[in-house]
């Protein structure tokens, strides 16, 4: 899944950001219980809980190097340095 196709629902707000010196992804996921995050190369997998119970997202990274990410208040960050 990439961040347009989550972008594309009319539930969740998605932007992609471009820096001279990295990329980030944020979405909202409207995360109303707990919320993970871990990059295993170029994917990131998301295991998040939403009103329609237990989700799980597997999202493309960009190409770049050391990609670190986080959930706040059920907001999903990925900055990937390029």
């Amino acid at each position: 899944m990439s961040l347009k196709q989550i972008a594309d629902r009319d539930d969740v707000f998605a932007r992609r950001y471009a820096y001279d010196d990295a990329e980030v992804l944020v979405a909202d996921l409207g995360a109303t219980g707990e919320a993970s995050v871990d990059v295993l190369g170029d994917e990131a997998i998301v295991v998040f809980e939403d009103e329609d119970g237990p989700r799980q997202l597997e999202l493309e990274l960009p190409d770049g190097e050391g990609a670190e990410a986080f959930i706040t208040n059920g907001v999903l960050t990925i900055e990937v340095g390029l």
